[in-house]
């Protein structure tokens, strides 16, 4: 039995498949090439098409039928801005609904992919997410890939499903650097035993990532040619330019930036590698604080931590300031650069075979850690604190961790707010704009709560990194999940990506 491995990003996405002999490889695109961009163009007859069509409709005047960096609005509860889905329907959409575009794109075409060889076809997957995601991207992304018609298996993060793709001997302990389009995740990761890894640290970085150094290359463009700049002309389809030119540059070591400036002029600018790394200095130091906290983070738990190599994930990782400021942040420690397009599809794929297959030379079994959640409440003298009842040391799983409240008045109604965020602390002092994400409103019960009654709250967390609420009282219970409050999603948005994804099928 075949099986996939799925990492959708910001800029790009990549798709591995697994063998039932054990044997893994990337399914190339439509235009045979190892990744697919990750933007998704509505053609004139509603059609969604997925890959580089849509990326070079990006680079044409007002595309507002083309959605790119779909990935960074799937950390926010609200709907993206109105794009033409048509020549007569112009209206917002959910992320949900083209990041299951590309979930379909992926699994349709490489099916069709493997159809051509007479090979078995598979809707299974395990599909990867940010380590430093929020719950709320790690469910909408997995509702996506379901409603695309993909069994997901497993839920895992980019950079453990990096660290299984590399190989890594019993013992070893490496750092995986992912550096994608819109994140930065740096995790420490050793292998405990045959089937073990074991995630010792993980820091990150939700809005670091290549699209920085993309804003960064157009606002060196204006100030070389002498005008004047300001963030707003950091577009989408400005910026996909950017990240050719890029890609150019640090190829080559300099480059002939061609652009349309904000005033619709035509300009034509020569930038040299020396000149943009020395620009994007401030990104780099960034990044290297992330991995800083990595390994202090990693020690707290492995006191005599010896790193052994560092593992590049991630087309961002390719920047050679980025090698650069690691070689020198870590002058004794090899890195190694061999598949970070790649690493992350094949080591999901790999674990994918790992869930189907079973046997002691398959079995892998990652101890991965996610945020911590807590609730909002008042110490002793009337402050605003938050207790975590789930801790970012905690394993990635956990069946259940009861905690009780009391009915301060006689009502059907009790308010909570559960904060998911970044302090591994059990009680801490709240502050706004401290947490990742949060769950705020009122629990309904069926009848009146008397006050002084006791509420049991019970929070989860399952094997994909979703939380869930369970809240108890007077012999009732409701259940939550963290991001969307209940367990489904609406009918109309259903019908919405079912109609999306059969005109994707004509």
């Amino acid at each position: 039995m075949a099986v996939y491995g799925i990492d959708f990003g910001t800029c790009n996405s990549c798709i591995a498949v697994a063998e039932d002999n054990g044997n893994i490889e990337v399914v190339p695109s439509r235009r045979n090439e190892t990744t697919t961009p990750s933007l998704v163009m509505f053609n004139n007859e509603g059609k969604p098409v997925v890959g580089t069509t849509a990326k070079n409709a990006m680079t044409r005047a007002n595309p507002n039928n083309v959605v790119a960096y779909i990935k960074t609005e799937l950390n926010k509860d609200t709907t993206m801005a109105a794009y033409r889905i048509s020549p007569n329907e112009q209206r917002q959409m959910s992320p949900i609904e083209p990041t299951a575009c590309i979930y379909y794109e992926l699994v349709s075409h490489s099916n069709m992919f493997r159809r051509g060889k007479r090979l078995e076809e598979t809707d299974k997957a395990v599909i990867t997410v940010p380590a430093v995601c929020s719950d709320m991207q790690r469910e909408q992304t997995k509702i996506a890939a379901q409603l695309a018609g993909i069994q997901v298996l497993k839920v895992i993060s980019e950079p453990a499903a990096a660290a299984i793709s590399y190989n890594i001997k019993v013992g070893e302990t490496i750092m995986v650097f992912d550096l994608g389009g819109g994140t930065l995740d740096v995790s420490i990761i050793c292998r405990i035993s045959n089937d073990e890894y074991k995630v010792l640290s993980t820091e990150g970085h939700p809005t670091l990532g290549g699209l920085q150094w993309d804003r960064k290359l157009l606002q060196l463009c204006y100030m070389d040619l002498g005008l004047q700049y300001s963030d707003d002309y950091a577009t989408p389809k400005q910026l996909i330019v950017m990240e050719r030119f890029k890609i150019d540059l640090c190829e080559e070591g300099s480059a002939v930036v061609n652009f349309i400036d904000n005033e619709g002029v035509q300009q034509e600018v020569e930038i040299q590698l020396a000149e943009f790394s020395q620009f994007t200095e401030s990104l780099v130091k960034e990044a290297m604080q992330v991995m800083d906290s990595a390994i202090a983070d990693a020690r707290t738990a492995s006191p005599n931590l010896k790193i052994d190599r560092v593992c590049l994930a991630g087309g961002s990782s390719k920047m050679p300031a980025i090698r650069q400021a690691i070689a020198a942040h870590l002058p004794t420690i090899p890195v190694d650069i061999s598949d970070p397009d790649q690493a992350i599809a094949r080591g999901a794929a790999r674990y994918a075979l790992s869930l189907i297959k079973g046997g002691s030379h398959y079995d892998i079994n990652v101890d991965e850690r996610g945020h911590a959640y807590g609730i909002v409440t008042t110490d002793n003298n009337g402050i605003l604190v938050v207790d975590n009842i789930i801790l970012r040391t905690d394993p990635i799983e956990i069946e259940g961790i009861t905690f009780q409240r009391f009915m301060p008045n006689t009502s059907n109604h009790f308010r909570i707010t559960i904060i998911e965020n970044d302090v591994n602390l059990r009680r801490f002092r709240y502050r706004k704009n401290q947490h990742v994400a949060y769950f705020s409103g009122d629990i309904e019960f069926p009848k009146q709560v008397p006050v002084g009654e006791c509420i049991d709250f019970t929070l989860s967390r399952d094997g994909d990194g979703i939380v869930h609420l369970k809240v108890a009282c007077s012999g009732k219970s409701s259940r939550f999940k963290f991001a969307t409050k209940m367990n489904t999603i609406s009918e109309e948005l259903r019908q919405r990506v079912h109609t999306l994804l059969e005109r994707m099928k004509q």
